[in-house]
């Protein structure tokens, strides 16, 4: 099993690139999408409509058991074996392509502590039984703290031409040692609107090794509009190309 997770500011593309990617690596079932982003936007991108097809999101889940909208034969259950329960009932998407699991917004007051601690317990116990598992995170460092996986193959970072993204990426990689995430490999990867002129600057103003450009594609801008899913994308585009280059730099 093969772990790969995208991490960056908000609106750097990470979404996309783990939607392109569960594309490239789609005939590698199985296959586990994760999206431990409460915006819930990998869903949409890869055109799974959750309410459409009676799936629930952890957060979901964890707001039926706290206010009661279960079974009353499940109510006496300890916690964990309440979620456990009910994660097997609808909680996890099984489909042609990849099975998909998403934390989902919290529609409480509170951190997202236990829904963190909840997707790294389900986590643990499912991952062994998939070739690849791709992790779409939240933007920002505060869920490199919690952790929710100890252990990966692929760090991709992406940036845009800001030094404020260029600063999130080398706190990034001190975070990941501070607290001991095992890893293989960091890579960055440059969005669309990185000038190619500078992308030579980024490994020195990074010290990161760089794995390539994410292409634009107009085709993504409309598909993200109609809700279209990426995997209608064709085959040569623009975008996907410059994931299968960035790949094929990783040595996969």
């Amino acid at each position: 099993m093969k772990k790969i997770v995208s991490i960056g500011r908000g609106g750097v593309g990470k979404t996309c690139f783990i939607a392109l990617l569960a594309k490239y690596f789609k005939g590698e079932h199985p296959l586990l999408l994760i999206d431990a982003d409460p915006d819930q936007s990998l869903a949409e991108m890869i055109g799974i409509d959750l309410e459409k097809e009676g799936i629930k999101t952890i957060s979901d889940i964890l707001f039926d058991i706290r206010f009661g909208v279960i079974d009353d034969g499940l109510k006496s259950f300890a916690l964990a074996d309440k979620v456990d329960y009910l994660f097997r009932q609808n909680g996890l998407y099984e489909g042609k392509f990849f099975d998909f699991i998403s934390i989902g917004t919290k529609w409480t007051e509170g951190c997202y502590c236990q829904p963190n601690n909840t997707l790294k317990a389900i986590m643990a116990r499912l991952e062994k039984s998939y070739n690849y598992v791709l992790i779409d995170s939240p933007a920002g460092l505060e869920h490199l703290n919690r952790r929710i996986t100890s252990e990966v193959n692929e760090i991709f970072a992406l940036i845009d031409p800001s030094r404020k993204a260029f600063d999130n990426v080398r706190r990034a990689y001190r975070l990941t040692g501070e607290i001991k995430i095992k890893f293989s490999n960091f890579y960055t990867i440059a969005n669309y609107r990185f000038p190619d002129e500078l992308l030579k600057s980024i490994e020195g103003k990074t010290g990161l090794r760089y794995a390539g450009k994410l292409k634009y594609d107009q085709d993504i801008e409309k598909f993200s509009l109609s809700g279209k899913s990426l995997f209608d994308l064709n085959d040569d585009s623009p975008a996907f190309n410059s994931v299968k280059e960035i790949m094929a730099k990783a040595g996969y």
